[in-house]
């Protein structure tokens, strides 16, 4: 299906699918994910079973910058395409 966009904030004619391409998100966009959720579960879970804060949050840091560390040297971003051929 493809939508035009006639208005005057200077698209008119271009199709909304070539203005926002569906692609799928790279490994380090979920990296970028993962982050924020470890976080949220990390907090989640010392609620649950009582652990302090502190640990919840240190627990959380060592995933998240496990995360980061994979991200920059174990499987670092590459110039050029995308592994998808986009």
């Amino acid at each position: 299906m493809s939508t035009r966009t006639d208005g005057s904030d200077g698209f008119s004619g271009q199709y909304v699918e070539q203005l926002l391409p569906r692609q799928l998100p790279t490994r380090h966009d979920l990296v970028l994910a993962v982050i924020p959720v470890v976080f949220i579960f990390t907090l989640a879970a010392a609620v649950v079973l009582g652990l302090s804060l502190q640990a919840a949050i240190a627990g959380g840091a060592l995933v998240g910058a496990v995360a980061v560390i994979d991200a920059l040297f174990i499987h670092p971003p590459t110039r050029g395409r995308r592994r998808d051929g986009t």
